[in-house]
């Protein structure tokens, strides 16, 4: 089954701002990808319930480890661990990426 994870930048945007950012990044790959799996890391929760970056990271790269393609939204370039995430699918995981 096609899983899809998307990246984009949550760090520095008001939570209006990144949630509305992903709902539209989730209704592009549900366009692109119909009856696909997807992932958000906003509905991920962070490594032992502690809600600090690192602790998010760690959890979303769990998540990211099990999904067969990465869609990364453009602001991603802008986010320290959208980078991370790119990085680790293409080069770690050997994912499929998508740009949004």
């Amino acid at each position: 089954m096609t899983t899809i994870y998307i990246s984009g930048k949550i760090s520095g945007f008001d939570s209006i701002d990144y949630i509305s950012n992903f709902r539209l990044a989730k209704d592009e790959v549900d366009t692109l990808y119909p009856n696909c799996k997807i992932i958000i890391p906003l509905q991920i929760v962070p490594l032992f319930g502690i809600t600090k970056w690192l602790f998010y990271m760690i959890a979303d790269i769990w998540q990211l480890r099990k999904c067969t393609h990465i869609a990364m939204q453009k602001n991603w370039i802008d986010s320290k661990g959208a980078v991370i995430e790119y990085f680790l699918a293409k080069f770690i995981f050997k994912l499929e990426i998508i740009f949004l």
